[in-house]
């Protein structure tokens, strides 16, 4: 299936490893031409020179986003660059660094700011700057990597509980803001992950429930009987990728201000 993709200019943030990094990968696969983007400057290089070894099109840019400061010189690094941004991937987020309380006592007002900072406000940002550009084309595509834990709320991690809910909403209330534009606005909420720098913390969590050792075994218990999942496998970075691909692609035109939940049926 051709997804009209080829030639489009996608900026997917945080796509210096894990999820980010797969659907970096993919789109340049289908002919987009990517901005890598993440803070670490060798490990954006890296993935950007191996998306160019495989023949598609890349340039990488650093920046921290919650820096306003910082933002701006991407956005014109970018301009210059590749002219624009079509598609625009909010991947990046997570928790602030050393945070060491997971539950609701102790984490401060400092961390739930932290937290919003690095989910919401980031990802309102970069909406604000590009999609009025993508609306005075007539077409567009923004992407927001929300989690499953904020449909779930377990009684851990409030704060980004909290800031991915905000993601999903501001996908949809951006979604109406775009009527009749050409642009769409969804939000994808992945389940559990799989990556290498998760595996040990998936193993630990085996060891914990006594379900042995060896991976693949061990993989298809945790799926099934701890995170009650109804798909027998930990998801994967190109899960999320493929879902992106397709909201990004041409096929998806009448789909907007949705949430595609990716949690292997939790």
């Amino acid at each position: 299936m051709d997804l009209g993709l080829e030639g489009k200019r996608v900026l997917v943030t945080g796509s210096s490893s894990g999820i980010g990094e797969a659907i970096a990968r993919l789109l340049a696969a289908e002919g987009a031409t990517v901005v890598v983007h993440g803070r670490d400057a060798a490990r954006t290089e890296a993935v950007r020179r191996e998306i160019e070894s495989r023949g598609g099109a890349a340039i990488m840019v650093t920046a921290d986003l919650t820096a306003e400061e910082a933002v701006r010189p991407m956005l014109d690094a970018i301009e210059a660059d590749v002219g624009g941004v079509d598609i625009l991937v909010n991947n990046a987020g997570g928790r602030p660094k050393g945070w060491t309380h997971d539950g609701w006592t102790g984490q401060g007002a400092e961390t739930w700011a932290e937290t919003y900072a690095l989910n919401v406000v980031a990802s309102a940002r970069l909406i604000d700057a590009l999609v009025p550009g993508m609306v005075e084309r007539g077409w567009g595509r923004c992407i927001q990597i929300s989690s499953a834990i904020a449909l779930h709320q377990p009684p851990l991690f409030p704060d980004y509980q909290a800031a991915k809910a905000a993601e999903i909403n501001l996908s949809r209330s951006l979604s109406r803001s775009l009527a009749g534009t050409g642009v769409t606005s969804n939000s994808i909420s992945c389940g559990v992950i799989h990556s290498p720098g998760s595996q040990n913390e998936l193993l630990g969590i085996a060891r914990v429930q006594g379900l042995g050792e060896d991976w693949r075994p061990v993989e298809r218990k945790i799926a099934l009987e701890v995170f009650g999942q109804s798909v027998g496998r930990i998801g994967r970075g190109d899960d999320i990728a493929a879902t992106v691909a397709f909201l990004a692609s041409r096929q998806a035109d009448y789909i907007t201000g949705i949430n595609i939940v990716a949690d292997g049926g939790v």
